[in-house]
């Protein structure tokens, strides 16, 4: 067996640094908690479309009133010494854990939002994550459902979470947690940020209206 030099082997670890450096960065994320983001990118939804308030969906309505305490205001209670780059990696840890508890089924008949489920819808997926991510001290102003049409024009729906003060979606079509503009998903409708009940309609900035 061809035996390595000493030298050579602190070259690969040097050389297995650069590239974690180079993935972080092109995450957008660093390892101390800090976001790094080009200032030209939108990092958050709010910079790149325009909001406008519209009727709670009915979906929603009878989720909130079956599932108390699901949308009232929660504030903060994540351990302050976590850093950005630990709060991702929850993320994904729920992520991952809920696409694979819940099997994909479509309802029947009306449409039915619900948690604590073992097989269920998108909605189902994206309310689980949010339920499990509360229940692990985040906020509620950190955690929204976006409804979004995919690459495919299928109806979809997503859970929007604030990590870093960068806005990521958690997806059941896949185990990766993108950045919000890089999924292909056209937004249509997102939960308020404020008050966990209301919703909003979403518009590219500058878009008529018809």
């Amino acid at each position: 067996m061809w035996k390595q030099s000493s030298g050579f082997f602190s070259f690969l670890a040097a050389l297995k640094v650069a590239l974690a450096a180079i993935v972080l960065g092109i995450s957008g994320m660093t390892g101390s908690g800090g976001g790094v983001q080009a200032a030209t990118e939108p990092s958050v939804i709010e910079r790149a479309v325009s909001l406008t308030p519209r009727r709670p969906l009915l979906a929603h309505i009878r989720f909130c009133l079956v599932y108390e305490g699901q949308c009232d205001i929660r504030s903060d209670r994540r351990d302050p010494s976590m850093s950005v780059q630990d709060h991702r990696n929850e993320a994904m840890r729920v992520n991952f854990r809920v696409n694979r508890a819940i099997r994909p089924k479509p309802d029947e008949g009306f449409d039915s939002w619900d948690i604590n489920v073992t097989e269920g819808d998108c909605e189902d997926y994206a309310l689980q994550k949010r339920a499990d991510l509360i229940a692990l001290g985040w906020p509620t102003d950190h955690l929204r459902i976006a409804i979004v049409r995919t690459a495919q024009k299928e109806p979809h729906a997503v859970l929007l979470v604030r990590i870093g003060g960068v806005d990521y979606v958690l997806d059941n079509l896949t185990p990766d947690v993108l950045r919000w503009d890089r999924t292909g998903h056209h937004y249509l409708m997102l939960q308020d940020r404020d008050d966990p009940r209301a919703w909003h309609d979403i518009a590219p900035h500058g878009a008529g209206t018809s």
